[in-house]
């Protein structure tokens, strides 16, 4: 079911004023020994300059908002032992909560960076088989207490799904048979590492005990390529709308949308084997870096501060200004209807990319003025105009709130985007690497200029969450089975109701889920294609390994599995297709595009769309035409 600040003077500066004046807020507690049951601390997008800020249980800041300039070297430990191991950690004192001083475990987080150099470097990570281990020995009841974050017993575990679930008997290195000295030189050769986290390039700091301090982590997490840091951020988003997460971080979820890229981490505060500890790290939407922690799991921690950390984050988010998601939508605008586009003046518009101002002119006197900035294209077929917009998804879905919605009605705004977004990739049409859909009453209207702030805060918001589970719509007053009433999402959220509920009164069987979740869609087996596809690849072979460069048949025949709604796609780790049909030409092209995604795994073509398009219609159409 459903589930759903910028920097100001120096610490350095400011501490001993602090102090002086006996502020209760900070020196005070602190020297009572108090710590903080959360702490915050996160990229101010200033160099150097971290945001920091701490809590007391009841949510109540404990320290004023400040940040501490960092100077080369202060603070900072260097060489092969710049981690501590917790069981010996000497700077755990009750105390000042310095992030510069090594006082937080990594608990799970050390999975993050092996992930991520699994990613960049490309090195076999073979699936993780769950074995159950037998016997009462203390070694095979810890191996099966390690593998209940894996799998049951005979089943096996991927990469991104042992990211998602924890799973650390994945990750280990000796498993993976990662080399000390390749894991030193990728992360030496990242920028920062070396001055202030010197302790990511040691492989036998990666382990739940190794102590650092917290701005370190930022650095770390700074570090991690733009593309590894996407792709993870990716899978770490559908941890927080997890329907099996327990407990369940609804304020979080509630306040930041999917804002919020995080891993969790548990262990205990250092020198306090008893005391539990925990928190997460990852990035905000922005790819700014993130870490908190407190006393508790991090579940717990999520969970019991959820609303907390979405007030203090909401500060320094503008869901308006995040980088928007990629992807391609083609949008055929105005497709019922005829009509002309005009330049200034009244002179037809030529044809080719837009730029400027334009009016689009239907028989009946109506007229809509047009700007554009290149996203939009005309092209003329037997004297009818036809407009072409091409828009990454957020862009999309923002345009989609400016022409159907208010955006300023927020929570119906963001519910919207949702179901937008849902629609969208269950009903649109595949072309290539883009997503094809009218601009039309029967689908969804989409206005031809650029969205305003109010549109574009909506639909960053939501970014990548869509609803899993059931066919969704909605209409501009009247609700129905799977169908959202926007006047009866505006009246709700006029009345103040949070945007996830506002889904789930219209939505009651589905789930709010990540697009990218790799553990959130299930195979159904689709055998009828699976057998299609093995006759057709077994002709094709000959051909495409001497004339398309670059292409590997699978080292199996793929599986298949059929898709209830949305756009085709492969998983080229797990060598499956998911495809909706087989009955019609399209279907068939969708499969053999998805194939020989799967053959050019290895090969910079398989990100070249249209080699891939032209290909899958040269086997299909080629394969027609003969036997006409």
């Amino acid at each position: 079911m459903f589930r759903p600040g910028a920097a100001v003077s120096p610490w350095r500066l400011l501490l001993p004023l602090i102090a002086a004046c006996g502020c209760p807020c900070t020196a005070a507690a602190q020297a009572a020994g108090e710590l903080p049951a959360l702490e915050i601390l996160w990229d101010s997008g200033t160099p150097g300059e971290p945001e920091w800020r701490s809590f007391d249980a009841s949510g109540k800041p404990q320290n004023i908002n400040i940040t501490r300039l960092r100077k080369p070297g202060e603070n900072q430990r260097t060489g092969p032992n710049a981690h501590t191991p917790a069981s010996t950690d000497k700077a755990s004192a009750p105390g000042p909560q310095d992030p510069f001083a090594a006082r937080a475990p990594l608990g799970s987080l050390w999975k993050l960076f092996v992930y991520t150099w699994l990613l960049e470097e490309r090195h076999p990570a073979p699936d993780y088989v769950c074995t159950g281990a037998q016997g009462a020995s203390a070694a095979a009841r810890e191996h099966r207490a390690e593998e209940i974050y894996c799998c049951n017993p005979g089943q096996a575990i991927e990469r991104d799904a042992a990211l998602l679930r924890s799973c650390g008997l994945f990750f280990s290195p000796e498993r993976l048979a990662i080399k000390p000295q390749a894991w030193r030189q990728f992360w030496q050769a990242r920028p920062g590492v070396r001055a202030n986290a010197p302790w990511l390039a040691e492989l036998s700091a990666m382990k739940p005990e190794t102590v650092v301090p917290p701005a370190s982590i930022l650095d770390a997490l700074a570090a991690v390529p733009a593309n590894s840091r996407e792709t993870a951020a990716n899978v770490l988003l559908a941890r927080l709308f997890d329907s099996g997460a327990a407990p369940a971080p609804t304020e979080l979820a509630r306040g930041l949308g999917s804002q919020l890229r995080i891993k969790t981490f548990s262990w205990h505060r250092p020198g306090k084997p008893g005391t539990r500890y925990g928190g997460a790290a990852g990035w905000l939407s922005d790819g700014r870096p993130i870490w908190f922690a407190g006393e508790g799991t991090g579940q717990q921690i999520m969970a019991r501060h959820g609303a907390t950390l979405a007030a203090a984050l909401s500060e320094t988010l503008s869901p308006e200004n995040t980088a928007p998601a990629p992807g391609c939508i083609k949008v055929n605008f105005f497709a019922r209807y005829p009509f002309t586009l005009e330049q200034a003046g009244g002179k037809p518009a030529a044809e080719g990319i837009l730029r400027g101002r334009y009016v689009a002119r239907f028989p009946k006197g109506v007229s809509v003025p047009i700007t554009a900035n290149g996203e939009l294209s005309l092209t003329r077929e037997s004297g009818r105009d036809r407009i072409e917009g091409r828009f990454g998804l957020d862009d999309y879905v923002a345009r989609v709130i400016e022409r159907e919605a208010d955006a300023t009605q927020t929570e119906a705004a963001r519910a919207l985007s949702v179901v937008i977004r849902s629609y969208l990739l269950n009903e649109a049409k595949k072309q290539g690497n883009c997503l094809a859909i009218d601009d039309s009453s029967h689908a969804q209207r989409v206005s031809p200029n650029p969205p305003g702030a109010a549109a574009r805060a909506a639909a960053g918001f939501s970014a990548g969450l869509i609803l899993r589970g059931a066919p969704v719509g909605y209409h501009s007053h009247t609700p129905s089975k799977n169908r959202m009433a926007w006047t009866e999402a505006a009246a709700a959220s006029r009345a103040g109701e949070p945007w996830d509920l506002i889904l789930r009164k219209a939505f009651p069987d589905a789930d709010l889920a990540a697009m990218h979740d790799p553990a959130g869609l299930a195979c159904r087996q689709f055998t009828q294609a699976e057998t299609w596809l093995a006759a057709r690849a077994q002709q094709w072979r000959r051909s495409l390994q001497e004339r398309l460069r670059g292409f590997e048949p699978p080292p199996s025949t793929p599986r298949v599995c059929l898709l209830p709604h949305g756009a085709p796609f492969s998983e080229q780790d797990r060598n499956r297709i998911h495809v909706r049909g087989l009955k019609t030409m399209e279907d068939r092209l969708a499969l053999t595009h998805e194939y020989l995604h799967l053959g050019l795994r290895h090969h910079p073509s398989g990100h070249d769309e249209e080699l891939i398009e032209h290909w899958a219609r040269r086997l299909i159409l080629g394969e027609s035409a003969a036997t006409d």
